[in-house]
């Protein structure tokens, strides 16, 4: 919500966990040009679980007319598909050091995110967030604008709203949002 009281939320927001880094880019926006790369980290790595999960939606729709016509050549998929993200897990923890650190609860969307830091941070001021969702290892960096910053007994509970995200890290994101909502909702139901 603004100071105004309207909303401006323009995705669904779900609370989760996950790994996240950030750190301060610049106080004031625009001293970042619009065609400023961002600083990423093994762009191949970290692209590896984004391809798969991009690949993982596109063949579903392959994936269940298999189901239908043979169960046990897609059970044989399935286990293929499950060896792959083991080993697709194995090299991104073993290169990434977001890996070992601690997730954090966090409240997404595909629009922005908001996170609990120990340092106070000003409206307007520029982060880059890398972050990676789980389980599916998605790994997003991402530049991002402070909307919000408030003291909650000695930590601060930062909002940001995401400045560089590209449209299938975005598909990304929702996805994934998606999915939690619907396990969340299983899960309330069992």
């Amino acid at each position: 919500m603004r100071d105004d009281g309207t909303e401006r939320r323009g995705f669904f927001r779900i609370n989760d966990e996950i790994a996240l880094s950030y750190r301060l880019l610049s106080a004031v926006k625009d001293e970042i040009s619009d065609d400023a790369p961002s600083i990423e980290g093994d762009q191949l790595v970290s692209s590896l679980a984004n391809e798969l999960e991009g690949l993982r939606e596109v063949s579903r729709v392959h994936f269940r007319q298999v189901e239908k016509e043979s169960p046990e050549i897609a059970r044989y998929f399935t286990f293929l598909e499950k060896k792959i993200d083991l080993i697709a897990h194995h090299v991104l923890t073993a290169s990434n050091d977001l890996f070992t650190k601690n997730t954090q609860p966090v409240s997404i969307s595909g629009s922005g995110l908001a996170f609990t830091i120990n340092e106070k941070l000003d409206i307007g001021d520029l982060v880059e967030l890398q972050f990676i969702l789980k389980p599916s290892l998605v790994n997003i960096v991402t530049n991002s604008t402070v909307v919000s910053c408030q003291d909650q007994a000695g930590q601060f509970r930062v909002a940001v709203e995401y400045d560089r995200l590209s449209d299938e890290e975005r598909d990304l994101l929702i996805r994934h949002v998606v999915r939690k909502q619907m396990n969340d909702i299983r899960e309330l139901k069992t």
